[in-house]
C-alpha cells in the first residue's frame, strides 16, 4: 500500500483491550540459546498466535545477527500478559539480559485499518499528558 492509496486514514474503532509492548534484549550465549529453543518457541507463539498483534526478531539498522525480540501482545492484565510470556521457552531458559514491560495503545496504522481519533481536537489534551475524559472530544479535525 502507497500513501497515494489511502492519503487520509479512516477513524476506526479503538481496539479493545489492552495492549502491552514488550521488549527483550539478548543476553551472553542467546544464539545458542536461540537456536536450542527455537523449535519450542515457535508451539508457543503457534499455540497462542491470536494474542500476538505482531512479533519478531529485532537486529541493528543495518545488522544481520539478532539482538532481541519485540512482541506486541494483548492481555486483560500484566500479570496475564507476563504469564504468557514467561511460559515461552525464549524467556524461560534465560536468553534474554532483559525484558520490558510497557502498555502500547494502538493508534494508527494498516494493522487497524486507520487512526482511532476521530479529530486532532479529541487527543490534543491527551497527547499533552492530560486525562482523556476531562476535554470534550471535538469532532472537527
Amino acid at each position: 500500500m502507497t500513501p497515494a492509496d489511502h492519503s487520509v486514514p479512516p477513524h476506526v474503532p479503538k481496539p479493545e483491550g489492552t495492549c502491552y509492548l514488550v521488549i527483550c534484549r539478548d543476553g551472553p550465549g542467546a544464539a545458542e540459546f536461540r537456536a536450542l529453543h527455537l523449535d519450542g518457541h515457535l508451539e508457543h507463539v503457534e499455540r497462542h498466535w491470536t494474542r500476538y498483534v505482531t512479533a519478531g526478531p529485532l537486529r541493528e539498522p543495518g545488522g544481520e545477527a539478532l539482538v532481541g525480540s519485540l512482541f506486541l501482545v494483548m492481555g486483560n492484565s500484566l500479570a496475564e500478559v507476563k504469564a504468557l510470556m514467561e511460559a515461552d521457552p525464549y524467556l524461560s531458559c534465560g536468553m534474554y539480559a532483559s525484558v520490558e514491560y510497557k502498555e502500547f495503545t494502538n493508534s494508527i496504522g494498516q494493522f487497524i485499518g486507520g487512526k482511532i481519533w476521530p479529530s486532532r481536537e479529541a487527543i490534543r489534551h491527551r497527547a499533552a499528558g492530560g486525562p482523556p475524559d476531562d476535554v470534550p472530544k471535538g469532532l472537527s479535525g
